[in-house]
């Protein structure tokens, strides 16, 4: 008997906003994204968002200076212009030319995350840079999930089809994703923290300093860490 397929979704639940619109990341995942972005970019430069949501990371990056065309699957504003990453159509304007291109936590809503960043790296002339963020399924919290459930945080059959969470991404697979794309100079850091509030975080972090203990640890350079980011060059 034929199964319906059911359409997965391709947003976080929005918790938080910027200037009206929602933020569909984890708390901390934007900023980091833009601190990261002006240690790329000094000077400024254009940027290709892909996968912008409700487009508050891309107003985040404008109010920092930065000349940003935002691209979505399903834009919810005209100023954000559609486009399918697993089968894309670069309009003019998408195509660039631009300085770097930032995908922050889309990959892993992608079929096909290495065809993507091929994609990327064709609009990209030798020595603009690259921005990517996914879940960290290397943090703590996520490596006693997987031991208990059999799937990291915020992975696992409840977000397969929302918010659409297809496809995990180990540190060393994005990067060598990234790498074979045409990339060097590749930088692995982490940021961003969980959605847990009250009670639960409260218990989020006994287990954290519990897991220390054990030697289960991870460093955070924006956060709690629980997302992977990576910067990279065209080569």
């Amino acid at each position: 008997m034929a199964v319906a397929e059911r359409r997965s979704g391709r947003r976080t639940e929005a918790v938080q906003s910027y200037k009206g619109h929602g933020i569909h990341a984890a708390p901390g995942v934007h900023e980091y994204a833009v601190e990261l972005v002006r240690g790329a970019l000094p000077d400024g430069g254009r940027i290709l968002e892909v996968g912008s949501g409700c487009g508050a990371l891309a107003l985040r990056l404008r109010d920092a200076g930065f000349d940003v065309v935002p691209t979505d699957l399903d834009p919810p504003h005209e100023w954000i212009a559609r486009l399918d990453l697993d089968h894309p159509e670069w309009t003019d304007e998408a195509r660039g030319p631009f300085d770097m291109v930032v995908c922050v936590e889309t990959l892993e809503h992608v079929e096909n995350p290495r065809q993507v960043l091929r994609q990327i790296r064709s609009l990209l002339r030798a020595g603009d840079q690259l921005l990517v963020s996914t879940p960290n399924i290397t943090h703590p919290h996520s490596r006693l999930k997987m031991f208990l459930r059999g799937a990291p945080y915020i992975f696992g059959p409840r977000h397969y089809h929302q918010p659409g969470h297809i496809t995990i991404l180990p540190d060393w697979m994005l990067t060598e994703h990234i790498r074979l794309a045409g990339f060097d100079q590749i930088e692995v850091t982490n940021g961003g923290d969980t959605f847990y509030r009250g009670i639960v975080r409260l218990a989020y972090r006994v287990e954290i300093a519990l897991l220390k203990v054990i030697g289960v640890r991870q460093k955070a350079h924006y956060g709690q860490g629980i997302c992977t980011f990576v910067t990279a060059r065209a080569v």
